[in-house]
């Protein structure tokens, strides 16, 4: 096991002792700080795919929120199709014309 601190490993010590490093990361990831300042992050990469996925069902999930409100505000008569959108920018363009 690395001698780390808080799971905290400079990059002198990653670039010395990079496999061990990385069995570590296999248990929990490591914070490698360069200049005593947190520069990355050492994972695994079944921790790495996990995150990707939660990720991806929290942006599914807002997705589908948001595709469910426009549609219930669509039903509501909030938005317009692209047909009477049309029209209504034609008659905004033909009253601009006329306008003095």
């Amino acid at each position: 096991m690395l001698t780390t601190y808080e799971r905290i490993i400079t990059v002198e010590e990653l670039a010395a002792r990079a496999k061990k490093a990385v069995d570590n990361a296999q248990q929990e990831p490591l914070v490698v700080t360069e200049n005593g300042r947190p520069s990355a992050y050492l994972i695994s990469v079944e921790l790495f795919d996990r995150l990707v996925a939660q990720l991806e069902a929290i942006e599914d999930a807002e997705l589908k929120a948001y595709l469910a409100m426009g549609e219930q505000q669509f039903a509501q008569g909030a938005y317009k199709t692209l047909a009477q959108a049309a029209e209504l920018a034609e008659l905004a363009w033909q009253a601009q014309e006329v306008a003095p």
